[in-house]
């Protein structure tokens, strides 16, 4: 029971955040013209984040550096992404962007709040879900652009109250962006769910999911390691 309900809490922010994109893309009146344009920028905010925690599992794996130490680039470290929020928010003066990217730094590392086991569990959970992160937003943003995507809700008539400026993909289609969000947060669900269940006892073999992660995150560490 306990175990199902750390699953549960692990994947329901990115559930909850897949869904919007999904009301948005099926009825966009629901929400309105103003935030289905908010939902564009998440996922750049996301991109954001991304990038942020290989470096927080970096410097939280740093063991060999003393505590003090790591806890000053941390703090550094999220000072600088803030910067890039601060900008936003001044842009749109408003304080949503910042509420957005609290919302998405949340969702990040709830699968590693929602069970606390050893440090070394922790860090590996964290360069996983890592390595997950950086494949499906990636191949996420390849696939949707391809594939011929249905409207749905984003007729002519609400593309236009949306007022976009601008060319780009996500502009003349704002359905592939929303369908973008829908399937890369529906991963992140699944991964933290998949992630937040019980460690298998030592000398257990891993499973597929266990392999072809160890896998995506092999080739993440050596792309870092030699860029």
């Amino acid at each position: 029971m306990l175990g199902s309900l750390q699953r549960l809490l692990a994947a329901l922010p990115d559930a909850i955040t897949a869904a919007a994109f999904a009301v948005a893309w099926i009825a966009p009146a629901t929400l309105g013209p103003e935030y289905v344009n908010r939902l564009t920028l998440i996922m750049l905010f996301e991109f954001i984040v991304v990038h942020s925690s290989g470096f927080y599992a970096g410097i939280v794996a740093a063991t060999e550096v003393d505590r003090g130490r790591r806890v000053k680039l941390l703090m550094g470290l999220s000072a600088l992404y803030l910067l890039f929020i601060l900008a936003f928010t001044l842009a749109y003066q408003s304080i949503w962007p910042l509420l957005a990217f609290a919302w998405l730094f949340v969702s990040r590392f709830m699968q590693v709040w929602a069970r606390r086991v050893t440090s070394t569990i922790e860090i590996g959970r964290m360069f996983k879900l890592w390595a997950v992160s950086v494949a499906a937003y990636v191949l996420g943003a390849m696939i949707t652009v391809v594939l011929p995507l249905p409207a749905l809700g984003m007729t002519r008539e609400f593309i236009a109250s949306m007022q976009l400026t601008g060319g780009g993909e996500w502009n003349t289609r704002p359905q592939t962006v929303l369908a973008f969000g829908l399937l890369y947060f529906s991963i992140q669900a699944w991964a933290k769910c998949a992630l937040s269940g019980a460690t298998a006892p030592a000398g257990a073999p891993p499973g597929v999911f266990a392999q072809r992660v160890a896998g995506i995150e092999s080739v993440a560490r050596r792309s870092m390691e030699n860029p």
